[in-house]
Parts: structure tokens; sequence; C-alpha cells
């Protein structure tokens, strides 16, 4: 086991865990293998029970011969971003679809097919953003389709600390029926999961990243770079 891998997907993982999007029900497990900064095979059997992540990270290791996949580059390739998202087939990615998320059961056929056709013409990557913007209906415990506000909650986001838990950062929005990245804003984030955290030393300046309002990490710049490469890619995909 990689056991800062298993960490980094811990932090990413927690705070949809935490509201019981997905992920099991034990989510206080987690935030406890994050405050104490243990990683073990208890928290990669957590980790492995959800519904969707858990397949992505496979795909991802099966398509670039990594063995483990709480590899930490296999988890920041989904996550954040990197070049092991590259190497996973087109025709492998669909095949995963349908038989490993059963997408045809979720989705309507026509939304299907469109799914079908814009992977075999322009590609896809297996990046939790571009799954958020794309796929469009929730696959975890929840299966609502996506709004724009939920696709800016489930999205992994950035930004820069100017105050305690606030930081300056830029929400999806929608001009001329394109998705896009707005304006520069103000955003008040937790830290608290009902009286525990695992974020600590948070400085004014810092780059975070966020998911469901939640914190999960301190960024390095390359980590920035590598967040806003792809989720512009994402947008770029959806705009297709």
């Amino acid at each position: 086991m990689n056991l800062q891998g298993l960490l980094l997907c811990a932090k990413y993982s927690a705070s949809p865990n935490f509201f019981g999007f997905c992920g099991p029900d034990e989510s206080k497990n987690i935030i406890d293998h994050l405050r104490s900064d243990t990683a073990d095979r208890e928290l990669a059997h957590l980790l492995s029970e959800f519904e969707t992540l858990y397949p992505y990270l496979k795909l991802i290791s099966h398509e670039n011969k990594i063995k483990d996949p709480f590899d930490g580059r296999v988890v920041a390739a989904y996550w954040i971003g990197n070049s092991l998202l590259n190497n996973v087939k087109n025709l492998n990615y669909l095949y995963f679809l349908t038989e490993k998320l059963d997408l045809e059961k979720k989705v309507d056929k026509e939304n299907l097919f469109k799914i079908k056709r814009k992977i075999l013409t322009h590609g896809f990557l297996p990046h939790h953003t571009f799954h958020v913007f794309n796929i469009l209906k929730r696959t975890g415990k929840d299966s609502s389709f996506h709004t724009l506000s939920t696709m800016d909650s489930c999205r992994i986001s950035w930004g820069k600390i100017i105050k305690g838990t606030s930081v300056e950062t830029k929400q999806l929005i929608t001009e001329n029926q394109k998705l896009m990245l707005g304006r520069q804003v103000i955003m008040d984030l937790k830290i608290d999961y009902k009286g525990k955290s695992f974020i600590k030393n948070l400085k004014i300046g810092d780059w975070v990243s966020f998911h469901w309002g939640y914190i999960c990490d301190i960024l390095t710049d390359q980590q920035v770079k590598n967040l806003e490469f792809y989720t512009q890619k994402a947008i770029n995909y959806y705009n297709l």
C-alpha cells in the first residue's frame, strides 16, 4: 500500500462522504485517519467502497501498469491531474463507463449516445472534473442530475487564502450557453467536521484545494497549475 497516496485520497474524499453523497457510512473514521495521519488497511477498505472513485483509480492504475490503485501518482491524476491521464485509451474508457460504472442504467439513451460519440471523436481524460462536467448524472449514492451549483461544488476547486479559511477563487458560470470560470470572488470555506479537522497551519497566501465547501489540502504551485489546466480542459470539452 502507498501510505501517502491513501492519505491524499482521503483528503479529497472526506467531504462528499461526510455529506453522504458517496462512499461508506463510517465517514468519521476517514476523518480520524486524517487527524492522526494514519494510513492502513482500514483506510484502504473505506476508500475502496467509493462507488465512482475507486473504479477510476483502478482504471488509471491498470492503464499505466501501476499495481496499487492508491499509488500517489494515480490519486493525484484523478483528483488534481497529471500525465497518467493521457495513457487511458478511449475504447477502454467506454468499456469502463458501461461495464464498471453501469452508466447505461443511470443515463438515458440519448445522453449516453452523446457521451459515447464525444469520447470516440474527441477522447476523454479520466479526471474527476471531466466526469463531473461531462457525465452530468451524479454516480454515487445520489443519482440526481448536476446543476451548475452542484457541478461547482463537486469539482475540485482552488483558491488563495486571504484570511482564516476565506479564499479568493473563481466560480463556474455560464455565458452564452458556454461553461466558464467567472471573476474572482471571496469564499468562506470550512475545515470542521463536527468538531474534528485535519487541516493545520494555514497561512495567508497559501494555495488550497477544496471540495463541497471544505478545504482538502495545501497545494504546491505545480499542483495549482495542473488543477487549473485540467479543469480548463474539462470546461473546453463540455463546451464542444
